[in-house]
């Protein structure tokens, strides 16, 4: 099997290969929160939801959001409440889309 859904999370396995399509407003949506980000933070992190075909094989990227973390030296702390609950928001819309990356 190529894909196993695991909660919220879709693991791929490794060796097998996807076709991955990602909407442009996701790519700008990524590009405006780099572009805005706090002076000095070198990354952004984020959620992108998405949705997989019948047969495991396309990964179609539709929608993501920013989650707001910290860092320090070598460690890098994430909002796991906030993005908790942005994809309980996004999910309650948008029933088909799942986290994909």
């Amino acid at each position: 099997m190529a894909t196993v859904s695991g909660g919220d999370t879709l693991f791929i396995a490794e060796g097998s290969s996807k076709l991955v399509k990602v909407h442009p407003s996701v790519l700008f949506s990524i590009l405006d929160h780099f572009i805005r980000r706090p002076e000095g933070q070198k990354r952004v992190i984020g959620t992108l939801l998405g949705v997989t075909s019948d047969d495991g094989s396309t990964i179609e990227v539709v929608n993501c959001f920013a989650v707001p973390h910290s860092e320090k030296q070598e460690e890098v702390a994430v909002g796991q409440t906030f993005n908790r609950t942005m994809y309980n928001l996004h999910s309650a819309v948008n029933k088909k889309e799942q986290i994909v990356g």
